[in-house]
């Protein structure tokens, strides 16, 4: 069978991250946490010498992106003091990963979303590291 441009897995670099509110401009090096998971209920019933394990609600986890820091540029810790001090503060994080020619080939959407923890470059006089800033999203479910 030959090789084709369709057979080709997706690449993880080619994606593109929007918060409303945010400039579009704005690119993430690194996205993580993407994950659902249906919680098990266990049943104990008599005359079974096991548990039944029926399915639960949905979890899902934080999502963590990651960016280089700028001078002067703010945008992600004011992101973070706006759920701090207004805690109905609640957004949709969509994700998008894109094929070879930049086309959407698949979305999450972060629905619910807010900013629950900003971290800061860690500083280190013998590294020529880029300065990263990171801020987490505790959202309640991915919309359809």
């Amino acid at each position: 069978m030959a090789r084709t441009f369709s057979n080709d897995p997706l690449l993880k670099f080619k994606y593109r991250v929007s918060i409303p509110g945010m400039p579009t401009s704005m690119g993430f090096n690194k996205v993580s946490g993407l994950k659902r998971t249906i919680n098990p209920v266990s049943y104990s019933e008599g005359g079974y010498a096991h548990e039944h394990k029926l399915q639960g609600k949905e979890k899902v986890e934080p999502v963590t992106l990651e960016r280089g820091m700028y001078s002067g540029d703010t945008d992600l810790y004011d992101l973070y003091r706006n759920s701090l001090e207004d805690s109905d503060t609640r957004t949709t994080v969509t994700i998008e990963l894109l094929d070879k020619t930049g086309a959407v080939a698949h979305t999450w959407k972060l629905a619910e979303a807010w900013a629950s923890v900003w971290e800061g470059t860690d500083f280190d006089a013998n590294s020529e590291d880029v300065a990263i800033e990171k801020i987490t999203f505790e959202f309640e479910y991915f919309e359809e």
